[in-house]
């Protein structure tokens, strides 16, 4: 598993990746990973499959939905600025078959209310826009390795991050509690 997570941290440029059961369970390690939780608002494009909400909502979180722009399913950046409430605390763009958000408007606007972002990148694995690979712009990163997917591993998902802190806590999550199995 840590090879494979190396490799695939490699691969994408990014510091660390951690392996998952699914990219559902990824979507729900990362939330939980950055502190989302009952209450708590999540942003969502209303064109997705629906793992990116049902992660957020078995956390007790609220789903926010945002339409996306006609005839692209991406996040209408307008829309997705007037949703922010006071209770949201992460944005969960879908790069939906490998259809990229804008990221730098996404962080930007998350920068300013101090949200976290989540890429849904689980149909996205080795697609690129001009700053990348989608997955890897923001506090984290999610892929599913199903039986659909560009790469499969009949099951399984990972989560990449550039983010020490936020590696560790996945960790964490993925093994209740236990950083180190083999200690």
């Amino acid at each position: 598993t840590e090879e494979f997570e190396a490799k695939f941290a490699s691969a994408l440029n990014v510091p660390y990746a951690i392996a998952t059961t699914s990219g559902s369970v990824s979507l729900l390690m990362a939330l939980m990973a950055l502190g989302v939780g009952k209450g708590d608002e999540v942003i969502v494009p209303n064109r997705t499959f629906i793992a990116a909400a049902h992660a957020a909502m078995l956390l007790g979180a609220e789903i926010v939905l945002v339409d996306v722009v006609p005839n692209l399913p991406v996040m209408d950046m307008d829309q997705l600025r007037q949703k922010i409430t006071s209770r949201t605390k992460a944005i969960i763009p879908v790069h939906l078959n490998g259809r990229a958000n804008d990221m730098e408007q996404i962080n930007q606007i998350a920068q300013k209310y101090g949200l976290a972002v989540i890429e849904d990148a689980c149909q996205a694995l080795f697609s690129r826009n001009a700053s990348g690979y989608l997955g890897t712009q923001s506090d984290a990163g999610c892929f599913s390795l199903g039986v659909t997917k560009l790469i499969s591993t009949g099951q399984g998902g990972v989560v990449v991050t550039d983010n020490e802190k936020t590696y560790e806590k996945l960790k964490l999550v993925r093994n209740h509690g236990v950083a180190d199995t083999f200690e």
